[in-house]
C-alpha cells in the first residue's frame, strides 16, 4: 500500500475500461484506474479502490498489449482512481504513454503536488482535472491530514500556471455543499480557465451510502451553482 511520502513502485493495474469517449474531452481513451485513495469522499462511487488494500489484478504487459492492439482506435489515456499520484513511479509510467504517442489525462484530488509538478515540468501529461470537494476551509469532511488540504493549494497553482489544458470539477451533494461553498470557490479560483458542476448520483459502489443515500443531486442546484460560478470563471460546465 502506498503511503503519502513514497512507494518506490507501481502497482499493478486495478482495471481498466477499453474505450471511454467521455473521461477524456475530445479525445478516445483507455481509462485507467490505480489503486488507493488518501481522501475518504462519502459519495465515491469507486470505493472498492478506496477501502482497504485491493490488489491489482491487471498486469501492466496486459496493459500495454491491449493499447499496441487498438493503436489505430485509442488516442490517449485517462489515469484515475483512487488517486494516482500516491504512486511514486507514476511519471516512468506515464513516460511509457507518451513514448507510444499517445496523450495522456491526470485524475486528481492534488494531494500529491511534488508528483504532479514533476510531471508538468517533464511535459508528461496533456491535460489535467483536479477535484475540488469544497472550499479549503471545510476540506476536513473529505481529507485525513491538514498536509493535505496545503497540497491542494499548491496543486491548484501548479496547474493554473502551467500551460496544460485543465479542469477544476466538483461532485456536488446537497447535504455537502451549500450557495456559500460555491462563492468561497469562486473566489478562490477566480479567472481559471474552466469549472465543472457534477451531480452526485447513487451507485452501489459509493463509500458511505448511508449518508449520500438514493437521491441523485437536483439539476436546480447545479444550476444555481452555476450561477453563482459563472462570473468566476472562463467555462462553468454541468456534466453529468
Amino acid at each position: 500500500m502506498p503511503t503519502e511520502g513514497n512507494t518506490g513502485y507501481m502497482p499493478l493495474i486495478y482495471d481498466f475500461m477499453p474505450v471511454s469517449a467521455a473521461d477524456y474531452p475530445g479525445v478516445v481513451a483507455c481509462t485507467v484506474f490505480l489503486p488507493e485513495c488518501n481522501f475518504r469522499c462519502p459519495y465515491c462511487h469507486n470505493s472498492p479502490l478506496v477501502a482497504g488494500s485491493p490488489k491489482g489484478r491487471v498486469p501492466e504487459s496486459v496493459f500495454f498489449e491491449y493499447l499496441e492492439r487498438r493503436k489505430k482506435l485509442i488516442d490517449g489515456v485517462c489515469i484515475t482512481g483512487g488517486e494516482p499520484t500516491l504512486w511514486s513511479d507514476l511519471p516512468e509510467f506515464v513516460l511509457k504513454l507518451k513514448k507510444r504517442g499517445l496523450k495522456v489525462k491526470l485524475d486528481t484530488n492534488g494531494s500529491r503536488p511534488e508528483i504532479l509538478k514533476e510531471l508538468l515540468n517533464e511535459g508528461l501529461i496533456d491535460y489535467v482535472a483536479v477535484d475540488i470537494k469544497t472550499r479549503p476551509e471545510r476540506y476536513g469532511i473529505f481529507a485525513t491530514d491538514e498536509s493535505q488540504i496545503a497540497g491542494v493549494r499548491e496543486s491548484v497553482e501548479l496547474v493554473r500556471a502551467s500551460k496544460v489544458d485543465y479542469e477544476f470539477r466538483t461532485t456536488v451533494h446537497e447535504r455537502i455543499h451549500s450557495s456559500e461553498d460555491f462563492d468561497a470557490i469562486g473566489r478562490w479560483l477566480s479567472g481559471a480557465k474552466r469549472y465543472v458542476l457534477q451531480g452526485y448520483r447513487f451507485s452501489e459502489g459509493v463509500l458511505d451510502p448511508a449518508f449520500c443515500g438514493k437521491k441523485p443531486c437536483d439539476g436546480a442546484l447545479l444550476e444555481r451553482a452555476k450561477e453563482r460560478l459563472r462570473a468566476s470563471f472562463g467555462e462553468v460546465v454541468i456534466r453529468n
